[in-house]
């Protein structure tokens, strides 16, 4: 962030900066440690050092070439005409004169993220503003951006000059939609686990059995055939066999691996969606439809219009309609177990359409209270 004295400007800047600094001292290391092995009197010390600088060499290439390019503009710019949300080119402004107040509520569960709320004067805000995000009471989020303590004093400052500051407590907990379900956290009673990427072990199975006919014809081909054509077609037919097989059972283990798998959990309570690198956990009563569409394609709409101030972490996944879309499409097998689980699973409250497959999106009626 950059401020001038007349406090007249914010910049909060998520730029991505350049590498040079870094990309030179690694391949000052990378020369010297090669400088040092071609020293050595031996072999081995060369051959290491060669290895070993060169390694640090490419590395530091490798940033010298991504900060070539200019690197793309990511800022939010608070000045005496209003407010800018800048990425590549000036995606939107707001006049402060189309500004009631400015709202810089905390993330719930701590007091070190903020994000930007506008209150707006009139009622066709919308209509001149379409980046923005809408909330509950009438509000915007400043999508994309996630404040620091001092960045959100400053803005809270700036602001103030020009359209006022108003408090907006952000509830952890949105109010029971209707129909209502039952208030207050609920036991785990019920849940399915479900792969979300992995394999029909049926397919599976299949698959195996074919290779290991085709396989047992190409074997005997190549083993008792006569020297010939077909012989050495047998001989490269089972070949191929054996390195299809490889290939696919090492394609499904890589499935079973904790870095790659992704899991989704239903309960009665709610879902989480766990990969090695991220968890996304909601409950039923900020959800209030959900749906899985052609190509596996997992969708839920929150409850309430507050949902992206509680949880910024799912802004990525938002489709722009009000849906939010999770980031890996479910496997036929995986899109086949929602389908028979999920309406057993999910409380009455939930409102569930399966489209899967190509099929037309059908409500669900469940059965779990």
């Amino acid at each position: 962030m950059t401020a001038p004295e007349s406090g007249r400007l914010v910049v909060v800047s998520r730029t991505a900066g350049r590498h040079w600094i870094l990309a030179a001292v690694l391949l000052a290391v990378g020369a010297g440690i090669v400088w040092a092995g071609l020293s050595a009197s031996q072999q081995s010390p060369r051959v290491a050092g060669c290895v070993f600088g060169g390694g640090f060499g490419l590395i530091g290439l490798i940033l010298v070439f991504r900060s070539l390019p200019e690197p793309v503009v990511d800022e939010l710019v608070l000045d005496a005409s209003g407010i800018s949300r800048i990425i590549g080119g000036v995606v939107w402004a707001v006049r402060w004169n189309e500004l009631g107040a400015v709202a810089v509520p905390a993330e719930p569960g701590g007091d070190k993220s903020f994000r930007v709320v506008l209150e707006p004067a009139d009622a066709r805000f919308a209509e001149r503003h379409q980046g923005l995000t809408p909330v509950a009471e009438g509000g915007f989020l400043v999508p994309g951006i996630t404040l620091s303590v001092t960045e959100a004093a400053r803005v809270r400052e700036v602001a103030g000059k020009y359209a006022g500051v108003t408090e907006r407590p952000v509830a952890a907990v949105p109010p029971a939609p209707s129909p209502p379900l039952t208030p207050g956290p609920a036991p785990e009673l019920n849940h399915v686990n479900i792969h979300v990427n992995g394999w029909d072990r049926r397919s599976v199975w299949l698959f195996d059995f074919a290779m290991v006919l085709l396989g047992g014809v190409a074997y005997a081909g190549a083993e008792f055939w006569p020297s010939g054509f077909l012989h050495t077609a047998c001989r490269i037919l089972l070949g191929a066999v054996v390195v299809l097989a490889a290939f696919v059972h090492a394609a499904e283990y890589n499935t079973q691996k904790r870095e790659s798998r992704v899991d989704l959990r239903l309960s009665n309570t709610g879902f989480l969606w766990d990969t090695y690198y991220r968890k996304l956990e909601l409950s039923w009563r900020e959800v209030a439809e959900l749906r899985l569409l052609a190509g596996g394609h997992l969708e839920f709409r929150p409850a309430d219009l507050d949902f992206p101030l509680r949880h910024g972490e799912a802004e990525r996944l938002a489709l722009g309609d009000g849906w939010y879309r999770l980031p890996w499409p479910l496997s036929a097998a995986a899109a086949r177990k929602f389908s028979k689980c999920a309406p057993a699973v999910l409380p009455r409250g939930i409102v569930l359409t399966l489209g899967w497959g190509g099929a037309p999106p059908t409500p669900i009626t469940r059965g779990a209270t």
